[in-house]
């Protein structure tokens, strides 16, 4: 029988005989009931100090937590990456406003220039008609010219294409070399 089963206070005489006996025969003496009930309150003292500790211990383990900073330890990280995200997708937005502001500019020159080199090509076939129309007037004239009244060496231009006119030149090599 274990020490901590309740039937053991309530042993029949004859369990309480033998012990006895076999506390005798095996030298011990019979506790003192004065130590015994000393001890008794002793444990009764630490079982209750345990009884309270695992109750308080309980007690602090069932406590519920507040839902609220539950809520926010989950939250903080979805928040903290929104808010990276805003920042970077502001960047992005900062970003693609300067490239387009850049688009704008350069659409803009490009225009000017090509307006500016449409007016210039205006310009120059307006001259190249003036031109023709003064050899083609220059030519009439020779042509009504007599041939007494003509100089010995009248040379009637030749009609050149439109787009074999050269502008500029650029002498590679000097003369003689």
């Amino acid at each position: 029988m274990s020490w901590s089963d309740p039937a053991r206070r309530f042993e029949p005489a004859e369990d309480v005989e033998l012990r006895s006996e076999l506390r005798e025969l095996l030298g011990l003496s019979e506790l003192e009931p004065a130590r015994a009930a000393e001890s008794d309150a002793e444990l009764a003292a630490l079982a209750d100090s345990l009884r309270k500790e695992a109750e308080r211990r309980r007690h602090a383990t069932l406590r519920p937590r507040p839902s609220w900073r539950l809520a926010t330890a989950a939250a903080l990280p979805i928040l903290l990456g929104l808010g990276a995200v805003g920042t970077w997708g502001f960047q992005q937005k900062h970003r693609a406003d300067t490239l387009a502001a850049q688009v704008a500019d350069k659409d803009s020159q490009i225009q000017r220039i090509a307006s500016e080199s449409e007016a210039a090509r205006l310009e120059l076939a307006s001259e190249r008609a003036a031109k023709e129309d003064a050899q083609q007037k220059l030519v009439q004239v020779a042509q009504r010219l007599s041939p007494q009244d003509r100089q010995p060496y009248l040379v009637i231009p030749a009609k050149k294409p439109v787009g074999a006119e050269v502008m500029d030149t650029l002498r590679v090599k000097a003369p003689g070399h």
